[in-house]
Order: C-alpha cells, then sequence, then structure tokens
C-alpha cells in the first residue's frame, strides 16, 4: 500500500498552534492572576465577591488513593466542583466568610471542613474521606441536589470497582460484561468483548488505559476484557458528545484508571476461580506507592496433568495479563505516575498430519508514563507519554503447505493539557497530541514471497482549546474545538463541540449537546474472529471518517436514593468502511473497503438505585442503526449485523445480611440482523473442479430469534487466618436457565431440500471462586 509522504508543513502547523493555544491561556491565567494579587488594598471587595481560592486533592484515608469524581461544595453558596481524573480540584471562594467545605462521594463518609480565607489567598488542602461500604441500610450519602446535578455530564456514566465486584460472574469479574447491561451498549455475543455503542462499531471507541490506547482489549476470542478487575480504580464511559480533548475516534470513550497503590501499608488479594486466578499487591514506596497485578488462566495445566489434553487432542491454549503502576509524590506541586500493561493469548494445536497445525498468538502491551505540575491553586497541568503496541500471528500447517499472518500495530503519543479555573464561571481547558504510528502487516503462503508486506508510518497531530462557563446557579456551557490532521491527508479538520446544561429544579436537569468527530484509523475486521483486526490509516484515496452527533436528555431524581436519566440521540456517519470480498492484491485503500454513510438513532431510559441493601439498575434501549453502500446490497439501505430495537436490561443486588449477598442480572434484546444465502449452483473452472457459488438474498434481511439470558451470584464473605472478614465465596450461574441463545444460522445445500440449523451458544455454567485480602 501507497501513501503520501509525510508532510512537515502540516506538523509545524499543527505544532505551532498547540504551542500557541496552550501558552496563550497559560499567558492569559498568569496575567490575570497577577491582576487580582496587585490589586491596591484599600480596594473594598464586594461580600459576594470570589477573590480567593480553596483548591487540593480528595484522597482516600486508608489508602491514600486519590478519589475520582468527589463532590465538593460550599452549600451556602451553591458552589462546587468535581474532582479530575488526579483527584484535583480548584474553587473560587469570597474572602473574609466562615465557610463549610463539604465533599461526597458515593461509598464513603461525606465530610465536612470549617474554612475562612483571606483576601487573595490561594490555600491548597488534602481532604481525606473514610470508606463505608456500598451496600448497607446505615449509608447515606447527604449532597447537595443542585451542585450535583449542575455538575452532571451528558451521556457520561462512572464505574467504581465495587460495583463490578457486586455483578454475577462467569468464572470471574469482567468489566465489559457490565458495560454490557448499561442502556445504548451491545455486543455482537455473549462470546464476544466487543461493544458497540449507539450504533457505533468497535473501531469507533476510544479505549484508554491510564492514558493509553488499547486496539484489541479482549481475551479468550472475546470472552474476557483485557482489564484486570481487582486493578481497576476508576471506569468512566462517554456514550457520545465526549468533549474536545478526546479524538480520533467517532463514537465513544472508555477511559479505564488503575490504582495508584497504597501509600499507608503492604496489602493484597488473591482470587481464585475455576477458569483463572488473579493476584494483587500494593506497597508505599518512598513518596509513593506500587501496584502490581497479574491473571492467568490454567486450563492448559489442568488438561496436561490429566492427560486430557492428549486423549481429547484439544488445543492448548492459555492467557494472561501484568498490569504495574508506580506513582511518587515529588513536592507540594509535582507527582509522576507510571504504568505498564502486557497481556497475550496464546493457542497451539498440533495433529497428526503436518497441514492441520495451528498456532495463534495475540495481545497487547502499553506504557504510560505520567507527570501533573500545579502552576497554582487555579492551574493545573498534566503531559503525558505513551506507548502502544498491538499484534496478531497466525501459523497454519508447516512447510510449503504453511499460511502465515502477523500484524501489528505500534503507536507513540505525547499529551499536554492545562486547566485553568477562572474565576467561579469559566473553566478553560487547553492541550494537544502528537502521535506517530508504524502499521505492518504480512500474509504469506508456504515458501513464496508475502502476497502483502505493508509497512505504513503516518503521523498525527491535534490541539484542542474548550471553556466550561457556568452562567448562573442553574445554567452551564461547554464549548469547544478541536483541530486534528495526519500526514496521508493535506488537509486539517476542525470538529467544534457544544453541550449545555439546565437545571430547572434540584430533581431535575436539561441535557443537551451536539459536535463533530473525525476518525482516521479504518478497520478491517472478522466479527466471529477478532483476533484478526486489522488497523490501516487514510491515506489518499479514502478520506476520514466523520460523525456528527445530536444528543438530548433529562437526568431527574424521582424519589430519594434513585436517579431517572433519558437521552436521545441521533448520528450522522459518512466514509464508513466494509471489507470488499475475495481481497487478491492491495495497493491502497481503496483496493480493500468498500466506502459508504449510516445513521444511529434511538432512545434510552436508565433507572438506578446506589444506596441501600436493595441496589441495582434497569435500563431499556430503543434503536435503529443503518448502513448505505453503493456497491453493497444493490445501494440500498440495510441493517448492520449490531442493529438491536430493543434492548432490556436489569441488574440487582440485594445484601440479604452481613454474610451474604445475592446478585442476578437479566438481559433481553431483539434479534440481530443477518443474510442467508438462498442458492448454490457448481461452476466449471480450469483449476478448479466443482466448484460451488454461493447466492446471498438482501444484506441482512432477515432476524434471528431474541437473546434472552439471565445470571444468578451468592457470595458469602467470612474470615480466613484473619479476625475480620477478608474473604468471600463466590457461587456463579452464567445462563441460569439454560436458554441456548442462536449464535448464526447456516444453510446446508448438501440435503434435499436444503436444511436451515442453528449455531447454539453457550448453556449454564456454575462456577465457584475464592477471593481474599491479607
Amino acid at each position: 500500500m501507497k501513501i503520501l509522504s509525510r508532510s512537515r508543513h502540516l506538523r509545524v502547523a499543527l505544532s505551532a498552534l498547540a504551542i500557541f493555544s496552550f501558552t496563550q491561556v497559560f499567558a492569559f491565567g498568569t496575567a490575570a492572576r497577577s491582576l487580582r494579587l496587585a490589586q491596591p488594598s484599600n480596594v473594598i471587595e464586594a461580600p459576594d465577591s470570589a477573590d480567593a481560592v480553596i483548591a487540593g486533592y480528595v484522597k482516600d484515608s486508608l489508602s491514600g488513593e486519590t478519589l475520582i469524581g468527589a463532590t465538593v461544595q460550599v452549600r451556602s453558596l451553591k458552589r462546587g466542583a468535581i474532582t479530575n481524573k488526579s483527584g484535583y480540584f480548584a474553587i473560587h471562594l469570597p474572602s473574609n466568610q466562615d465557610l463549610i467545605v463539604e465533599i461526597t462521594y458515593l461509598g464513603y463518609k461525606s465530610g465536612a471542613y470549617p474554612i475562612r480565607l483571606k483576601s487573595g489567598e490561594q490555600r491548597r488542602e488534602t481532604f481525606a474521606l473514610s470508606q463505608k461500604n456500598v451496600v448497607g441500610k446505615e449509608i447515606t450519602v447527604e449532597a447537595d441536589k443542585d451542585v450535583e446535578h449542575q455538575e452532571q455530564q451528558i451521556s457520561r456514566v462512572d464505574i467504581q470497582p465495587a460495583q463490578l465486584q457486586a455483578m454475577p460472574k462467569a468464572g470471574e469479574a469482567d468489566l465489559f460484561r457490565l458495560l454490557q447491561m448499561l442502556p445504548g451498549v451491545l455486543t455482537a455475543s455473549e462470546i464476544s468483548s466487543g461493544l458497540y455503542i449507539r450504533g457505533g462499531s468497535p473501531d469507533q471507541n476510544l479505549v484508554l488505559l491510564d492514558g493509553a490506547v488499547l486496539y484489541n482489549p479482549s481475551h479468550f476470542f472475546g470472552f474476557f476484557s483485557t482489564f484486570n478487575s481487582d486493578a481497576i480504580k476508576n471506569v468512566e464511559l462517554i456514550k457520545g458528545g465526549f468533549p474536545v480533548e478526546y479524538g480520533g475516534r467517532a463514537s465513544a470513550v472508555l477511559s479505564v484508571t488503575n490504582k495508584d497503590g497504597d501509600l499507608n501499608r503492604t496489602n493484597g488479594k488473591v482470587s481464585l476461580g475455576l477458569i483463572s486466578s488473579r493476584a494483587t499487591i500494593e506497597t508505599p514506596i518512598g513518596d509513593g506507592a506500587l501496584s502490581l497485578s497479574g491473571r492467568r488462566t490454567y486450563i492448559d495445566v489442568l488438561l496436561k496433568a490429566t492427560g486430557l489434553a492428549q486423549s481429547l487432542n484439544i488445543p492448548d491454549y492459555h492467557f494472561f495479563d501484568l498490569n504495574g503502576k508506580f506513582t511518587q509524590t515529588l513536592g507540594p506541586n509535582d507527582k509522576i505516575a507510571l504504568s505498564g500493561y502486557g497481556g497475550s493469548d496464546d493457542l497451539t494445536y498440533t495433529s497428526d498430519k503436518d497441514a492441520s497445525d495451528l498456532g495463534i498468538n495475540w495481545g497487547n502491551e502499553a506504557g504510560s508514563i505520567v507527570w501533573t505540575h500545579v502552576l497554582a491553586s487555579d492551574l493545573f497541568t498534566k503531559f503525558l507519554f505513551t506507548g502502544s503496541r498491538y499484534y496478531s500471528t497466525l501459523l497454519a500447517g508447516s512447510g510449503a503447505n504453511s499460511f502465515t499472518w502477523n500484524n501489528e500495530i505500534r503507536d507513540f503519543s505525547f499529551y499536554g493539557s492545562l486547566e485553568y479555573f477562572l474565576e467561579e464561571e469559566h473553566q478553560i481547558k487547553v492541550g494537544f497530541q502528537a502521535s506517530a504510528y508504524q502499521f505492518q502487516l504480512k500474509i504469506a503462503a508456504g515458501n513464496n514471497p508475502p502476497n502483502a508486506d505493508l509497512l505504513l508510518k503516518p503521523f498525527y497531530g491535534a490541539a484542542y482549546i474548550q471553556d466550561e462557563w457556568k452562567i448562573n446557579e442553574r445554567a452551564t456551557v461547554t464549548a469547544g474545538v478541536r483541530a486534528d490532521a495526519i500526514s496521508a491527508k493535506s488537509v486539517i479538520n476542525f470538529d467544534p463541540r457544544i453541550s449545555a446544561r439546565y437545571m430547572i429544579n434540584g430533581d431535575v436537569t436539561v441535557k443537551a449537546s451536539v459536535g463533530v468527530y473525525h476518525q482516521y484509523l479504518k478497520l478491517a475486521t472478522n466479527p466471529t474472529l477478532s483476533f484478526f483486526d486489522i488497523w490501516l490509516p487514510v491515506d489518499s484515496t479514502q478520506e476520514a471518517t466523520r460523525a456528527i452527533q445530536y444528543i438530548l436528555g433529562v437526568s431527574t431524581i424521582p424519589f430519594d436514593g434513585y436517579t431517572f436519566d433519558v437521552e436521545a440521540y441521533y448520528k450522522d456517519l459518512t466514509n464508513l468502511v466494509e471489507i470488499r470480498p475475495n481481497i487478491v492484491a492491495a495497493n491502497n485503500l481503496h483496493d480493500i473497503f468498500f466506502v459508504g454513510s449510516g445513521r444511529a438513532y434511538g432512545i434510552e431510559f436508565f433507572l438506578q438505585k446506589q444506596i441501600g441493601d436493595f441496589v441495582g439498575w434497569f435500563g431499556y434501549t430503543l434503536s435503529w442503526t443503518r448502513r448505505t453502500f453503493a456497491d453493497i446490497n444493490d445501494g440500498a439501505e440495510f441493517y448492520p449485523s449490531y442493529d438491536r430495537r430493543n434492548d432490556v436490561n436489569l441488574t440487582l443486588t440485594y445484601k440479604v445480611n452481613d454474610r451474604w449477598t445475592l446478585g442476578a442480572n437479566f438481559t433481553y434484546g431483539s434479534g440481530q440482523p443477518y443474510s442467508q444465502i438462498v442458492s448454490e449452483y457448481g461452476i466449471e473452472e480450469p483449476d478448479r473442479q466443482h466448484g460451488i457459488m454461493t447466492v446471498q438474498g438482501q444484506r441482512n434481511a432477515l432476524r434471528l430469534p431474541p437473546y434472552n439470558r439471565m445470571d444468578f451470584s451468592a457470595t458469602y464473605s467470612f474470615s480466613l487466618f484473619s479476625d475480620s472478614r477478608n474473604a468471600t465465596l463466590d457461587f456463579d450461574f452464567y445462563n441460569l436457565y439454560n436458554h441456548r441463545n442462536t449464535w448464526i444460522r447456516q444453510v446446508d445445500a448438501s440435503t434435499n431440500p436444503a436444511t436451515i440449523s442453528d449455531v447454539k451458544l453457550l448453556p449454564i455454567l456454575p462456577t465457584i471462586g475464592l477471593q481474599f485480602t491479607f
């Protein structure tokens, strides 16, 4: 494949834009702050003027972990903020007044701290909250509804580890299975970890682990995700309308933050299951901490030990992953964090015939270095360097009869951002991104030269600026623009995005968003073999995918302890791709992909209860997803395979007593579209005898039966070599009532008449697991 050479002037232009926006806001903030501090001493501020700042971090009192998304508020003034991903906040307040700063966070005791600030003072504090159980009648979270609703972001869901651990498991807790229970989030099947969010395909989701991009976050052929639940600190899912700091994707953002580690004591956790086991240890080091987690399946070990692998001729398979994070506080203003991830799936099958030998290996490697620096109480900066690698290899047969496949993507990126808390009304954020990619694909048969041998090295650059403007106590507008481009195209795209929130009263908030999004990477994939994903950058023959998203929603508190959200969305997508069939040779993207357009629209309902012995949520989605390609389905509009008209999810957890907790999930979805073969006929070719040609009907004109499944779990807490209850025994039943859902429908034309049969998915899977901390 041929691409244009890197455009030097493009890189210079983007770099200049990033530096200009960054330095201009920095200079503006510094000048504004200097003017405030240089006011004559005889100037008397109005009693409600915000001439002082309270800022700092919110942390867990036991471990010292920063808390993401904690609510900080001064109730009497109806002013507040939400801690960012570093646990930092800043609020402008009037001086010479006795005020109370209140801090709330789900699962923690709320804190109240009296303060009195001097004129022009910029005070920095660290606030520590102590934990409470997420479930329990004794829990009450007292918060100012006005402040909390004013801060709510559109289409955003924050998930805590406790919610993940409380759900029924199929061998182990898995983040993607939890996300699939949310409205607007679908999956291709129960053995697929790909997320189809609001009509977008998995490649349209930006998946981040501590800031580094993961390109194929799946294990076990999609049954598990790559995220170790014991290592997770916070999960943020933005289903649409995401802000300008995120780019390069057209649909959604999933950002996972791993634990920093315990700053005060050494502790660990071990989880033993029938399929895999996990172990985590955290320990303080210097003025920081180290956290290490590991996970591995041992099906291969058990089968070899029992002799079943050889007697049953079962492939040798396992997966593993490792997570590590090291943090250090370098002073009152600086903190660094080093994160690393590595995971791999390996399958080997050896038969009596060399031609049937098979070896498959795929995985991800990712790392990041983060430096956060507080320039002033109201100026927060963050710099991030990341590296990511995704690879997949396939070796089938041996010698002259072999087939090999090697696919790899490398991503090295540098990010910078500055948050400026300008007075009470404005929070300005600017930043940049510079990414160097390397895409490689080699396909060869036997000892012949490769049929494909591609090596592409594009450069991507972006810069953005955003202002969150609190117009008054009820209304907030967030507006920004992102400029980005890739070296293969001599075009800079500008993506304006705006969202607004208006609080009708303390119980009802209306939210809306509209934005433009560009995606420069294209994905060729096989839905049933996700490890064969081929990521390719745009070139001179095709344009970047573009999405325009419109969202309108209402968030309410119908009664104490419950929240109810309704959101409607519409997406218009252009320059979508579908892989061409029977590709023999390719020199550019035009030879690989058909190009088309699409639209997706729907409405979501989400009722949630997070406090009490009985917690959970109910979600319902009514949606339509359509695609139009001139070269597919005779140019007529069709439904992609992940279109679902109705999707219902119910998740419940009940704490029976201080030892037993019960959990259940139920999901129902309309049948997925599929294409069916309508006829076959024989053909005679010079080099091929009795060839078979199949004729398919209209693209995805039929639908599989509706999908439904229920999972159930019972968790027992007890003491294991400890005076406290430090262990749990989990009894889980995946697909409780053993309903075998249809995976694919196939036609057997060898019979007369032809017969249609269904390939079924998983039956009931009972599992047991043990977890204990030390």
